[in-house]
């Protein structure tokens, strides 16, 4: 990941992830709480990847009335599932979108992205939520190849 927002909330999570033992050590209700608040960071690490991307993409691309309109567009993105990505991929390029549904449908991509914003909209509120450290960590790391993928793209 080159962008440098992403990387320093990438870097945060991580650290995060790395004090769930020594803050919860084997208690399975802090591990809950603190799964929920994490899956809460990992959604919004998502909604900011799609406006730092691809508004990177559009400062670099176009003129500054048109990349203006853009972000403004791209700050409006919530909790964004696959569909949400794959149509803002399509929006700059058909082929983009189309590569991008390709890779995101293998390797369990398209079900961690979503369960990350499904169980984020079940927490927000107050719904039950199943998500553990477990997979929130692995739903994360899958998501983190998506993000890569797009920022590939963009470089293209």
């Amino acid at each position: 990941m080159d962008n440098r927002n992403l990387k320093i909330q990438q870097q945060r999570l991580y650290n995060l992830f790395a004090k769930v033992n020594v803050a919860c050590g084997s208690d399975i209700e802090m591990q809950s709480h603190w799964a929920k608040y994490i899956c809460v960071l990992c959604a919004g690490f998502l909604e900011n990847a799609v406006f730092e991307i691809y508004g990177e993409f559009v400062r670099g691309a176009a003129s500054k009335p048109v990349a203006d309109y853009s972000e403004s567009i791209l700050s409006k993105v919530q909790n964004p599932k696959t569909d949400k990505f794959i149509d803002i991929a399509k929006s700059f390029k058909i082929d983009w979108g189309s590569s991008l549904e390709l890779f995101i449908v293998e390797n369990g991509r398209k079900e961690a992205i979503n369960n990350i914003m499904v169980n984020r909209h079940r927490i927000a509120h107050g719904e039950n939520s199943d998500i553990t450290i477990a997979k929130i960590n692995d739903y994360f790391k899958r998501a983190l190849e998506v993000v890569d993928f797009i920022e590939e793209q963009c470089k293209s």
